[in-house]
């Protein structure tokens, strides 16, 4: 099973501030980690997240 975190234990993971999670939710930032909302809670999976950051790689030329 896949783990779930929440947006402060998520934005920690990725280095970021919680808030920042929450603006790119509210504004469809583009590129931002996929997300689960269940209710009023939202959860980020841990594969997700490690996809957003291999995204986010750039390779030196």
């Amino acid at each position: 099973m896949n783990e779930k975190y929440a947006t402060a234990d998520a934005a920690l993971y990725l280095g970021l501030k919680p808030g920042t999670l929450q603006i790119w939710r509210c504004t469809k930032h583009s590129p931002a980690p996929a997300y689960i909302k269940m209710g009023t809670r939202v959860y980020y999976l841990k594969k997700d997240l490690d996809a957003f950051i291999e995204s986010q790689r750039v390779e030196s030329v």
